[in-house]
């Protein structure tokens, strides 16, 4: 169970010491380890010396602490106007001593180098709520795990039990290309607790002695999708296509009950039965052995009712033919990129898994640099060995429908549309470094 810490602190940098002493407590009550407290108490501090510094005239800054058994989590609650927090950008040198570059608040860059991620939600009217996560430190896998041989007959059940969730975790990890995996395999334990806190769902298929012959997870994206992974299948070849079945009618039976309109995969296995899903389009994957072309699922579990999505001029075309293609019904509302920028500088989420030489981008802010902040990060996360990038706008938004067209100046390619998989509808644009 979660544990929240409340607290309404003026904005003043002497009651700094109020927080990171919170954030400390919380921190040890969950069991993080010293350097993962001290990173959450650094990002709690100085997001907030930020705050203080920039607007000294704000009323009481709100800050909830939440800690579960795999991470903690600030969310600091202010009103800005013209907000910029270029300076967390992924793209950014390592700061210098004393300022950072152009100078920029080095409290700002530090917080945005100690936080594994950060999220900034926009209220209306100035109101924001800045989201920074620090992860607790689980041990890898350090060699495949071995597989007890499993014989029929199976059977399936959603399955929580932690011991098992990490074993099925663990040999997925060393049976699959890590593309086909949520990043919480490669820590097993990770995705035992995840599981455990809700993060996660699963079925599970077993022999008759209990052990694992297959596993299929999933989790919510937006508020009425739910991505999933899978099917792993660890039975002998002769039983595989059984029990891929057996795991994907339990999951479509499980979701059916759940307040979602759709389910679809970015990283499905070769094992998915005929006939269950159908095709959004495919993502390219480059990796040590070549490219790699990963198809993406998806099935409705409701009736497409109709939806309104914003489409910058770039990205029109592409997004009606889609939703022709799909045969789902949209009305497609025209958003532009304005002629004078509320901020000078954009930010973006950076998610970076190095394992699987991918990087996901997802617009924060946006702002007058966006095609030369999206380059600086496409050569930022190559220069650490992200071959793939992908760029995630919320077609709901129209300032961010409208990134489209300087996405496409920066070399970013529209590849699929995932539909209800964010506020809205999804659009995935893919770096293409030629381009």
């Amino acid at each position: 169970m979660d544990t929240t810490l409340s607290l309404e602190i003026p904005p003043d940098p002497g009651y700094a010491r109020v927080l990171t002493t919170a954030a400390e407590a919380l921190a040890r009550s969950r069991a993080m380890a010293p350097r993962e407290q001290m990173r959450f108490q650094l990002a709690v501090e100085e997001f907030f010396l930020y705050l203080a510094k920039t607007l000294p005239d704000h009323g009481p800054v709100r800050v909830a602490l939440t800690g579960s058994s795999y991470q903690t989590r600030a969310s600091i609650r202010f009103r800005a106007e013209g907000l910029c927090l270029g300076a967390l950008n992924a793209c950014r040198p390592p700061a210098p001593s004393g300022a950072g570059d152009d100078g920029e608040p080095l409290s700002l860059i530090l917080a945005g180098r100690v936080a594994d991620r950060f999220r900034l939600e926009s209220e209306g009217d100035g109101s924001f709520v800045l989201h920074a996560e620090v992860d607790k430190a689980y041990p890898a896998m350090d060699s495949p795990m071995g597989c007890v041989p499993v014989r029929p007959p199976y059977r399936v059940r959603a399955e929580a039990d932690a011991g098992l969730l990490l074993r099925a975790a663990a040999l997925a990890y060393a049976r699959y290309p890590a593309r086909h995996c949520p990043a919480s395999f490669r820590t097993p334990g990770k995705f035992a607790d995840m599981s455990l806190e809700g993060r996660f769902q699963s079925v599970m298929a077993l022999d008759g002695a209990s052990h694992p012959a297959g596993l299929l997870c999933w989790t919510r994206s937006g508020g009425r999708g739910l991505a999933f992974s899978g099917p792993f299948v660890f039975a002998p070849p002769g039983d595989g296509p059984q029990v891929a079945r057996m795991l994907a009618d339990a999951f479509l039976s499980a979701v059916a009950r759940e307040k979602a309109d759709i389910v679809f995969s970015e990283r499905a296995t070769q094992d998915v039965p005929p006939g269950y899903f159908e095709p959004l389009g495919e993502l390219v994957f480059l990796g040590p052995e070549g490219a790699a072309r990963q198809p993406v699922l998806y099935r409705h579990l409701r009736e497409d009712a109709g939806e309104a999505v914003w489409a910058d001029p770039e990205s029109a075309d592409f997004l009606r033919k889609a939703y022709d293609r799909l045969a789902m019904c949209r009305d497609i509302l025209p958003a532009r990129s304005p002629e004078a920028w509320e901020r000078e500088r954009s930010l973006f989420s950076v998610n970076l898994d190095k394992n699987k030489g991918l990087a996901t981008l997802t617009p924060l802010l946006d702002g007058a640099n966006v095609p030369e902040n999206l380059r600086a990060h496409a050569r930022a996360l190559a220069d650490k060995g992200a071959a793939n990038i992908l760029l995630y706008l919320d077609l709901s938004r129209a300032w961010e429908a409208a990134l489209a067209g300087p996405a496409a100046r920066a070399g970013f390619r529209p590849r699929l549309v995932l539909p209800f998989a964010g506020r809205s509808d999804l659009l995935v644009l893919q770096h293409e470094p030629d381009r």
